[in-house]
Parts: C-alpha cells; structure tokens; sequence
C-alpha cells in the first residue's frame, strides 16, 4: 500500500495556526531504509518522499522564500522538491548542533543506533561528545530566529530525525517514548516562540 503523499496531519496544523514571519524546522521527507553501516550521504528521497515535499511547497507561497539544509542529499532534494533553492548549513546535520567531537561521535551512532542515541540524548546522555539537550537545542533555535530576524517572509529548514527530535523534546516538552518523527514532519519557529501540533509554545531561555 502507497503512502498517502500529503504533508503530516501535525504539521499541516502548524502551518495553518501561523503566518510569515516564520521558519517551519522538518526532518528531510521519505528515504529508502537504511542497508547495515551504510552512512546514508548520499541516499536520495523515495517517489513518496519527492511527492511528500512537493506537496509542502504550496504552503510556503510568500514571495520572499527562503531554505537552509542539511548537506546531505536527501536534505537538498527535500527543499528543490518543495520549490526552493538549499542553503547547506552543518548546524542542521553533518554534524549538527549537538555533536562536539565526530570521531567519538560516529562511535556513538554505530554502538546505539539512531534510536539509541536520540532517546539517550532525551533522558540526559552525552557520552561526552555532545552537548546538553537545551545547549544544543537553543543553539539550533537561536540560529534559526536569527535567520528569521534578517530575511523575514517564509524560511524552511531541513534536517534529520537526530536532530529534530531532541530539538522539539527540548523546546516544545515533546513527548516520543513511544513514537518516532515521520518524514517531513516537525515545527514552526515563529518570533520568541514554536508552534508544535498547532499549539504555540514559549520557549524556555
């Protein structure tokens, strides 16, 4: 059975509980799964995952668009399917915000997973290679309403599960003990605030 290539039911709801100014932060849209130890670089979306996009980029209509990424190709081919050019950025994967030392980093990631990692990050973990949840989550926040403050009208980042995940944990008390963020699902970064689910939140400082 195919997906149903709309955008995600939560997401929809933020963006029809906000107007520009504003960001919307999302993980990149549908991939392949991932084969044993293999990075993922350069893995390219699904048909789903380009239709999926596709149907996000009538929500950012404003004529003043704009888009940052992730470097990894799922990341750009998410924002050129949605209409827009990508901006690459390593705060938005790569390493991200919270990865201080990659080498210990990627030895993190192969012994837990993603999941593992993601969930740890959660609870409080760092093993030493990261930074704290809020450190890394306002670093993320604070860059993105500094895009927000400069270019106005409608901005999309994209980014991974990885990181999207314990941003919104941190930012929103989102609540996945027993959930996973879907693909192109995530938040809109209004000024001072984030609007998770349809409900505006401030964000702790």
């Amino acid at each position: 059975m195919r997906a149903d290539p709309q955008i995600p039911s939560g997401l929809k709801a933020s963006i029809e509980a906000t107007a520009a100014p504003r960001v919307l932060l999302v993980r990149h849209s549908d991939r392949p799964a991932l084969a044993p130890g293999d990075s993922g670089f350069e893995l390219a979306l699904t048909d789903i995952g380009k239709a999926r996009a596709r149907a996000l980029g009538p929500s950012l209509a404003g004529s003043e668009r704009w888009a940052v990424s992730s470097p990894l190709r799922r990341c750009v081919e998410t924002v050129e399917c949605a209409g827009m050019s990508a901006e690459p950025s390593s705060l938005l994967g790569a390493p991200g915000p919270y990865v201080v030392d990659g080498d210990r980093g990627g030895e993190v990631f192969g012994a837990h997973g993603t999941e593992g990692v993601v969930r740890g990050q959660i609870a409080g973990d760092t093993w030493g290679c990261m930074r704290p949840l809020g450190d890394g989550a306002l670093l993320l926040l604070d860059w993105l309403w500094g895009l927000l403050d400069e270019r106005g009208g409608e901005g999309l980042a994209v980014s991974h599960d990885a990181i999207v995940m314990p941003t919104l944990a941190w930012a929103v008390r989102a609540s996945f003990d027993d959930s996973w963020l879907a693909p192109l699902d995530g938040a809109v970064l209004v000024p001072g605030a984030v609007v998770w689910r349809g409900r505006r939140c401030e964000v702790p400082r």
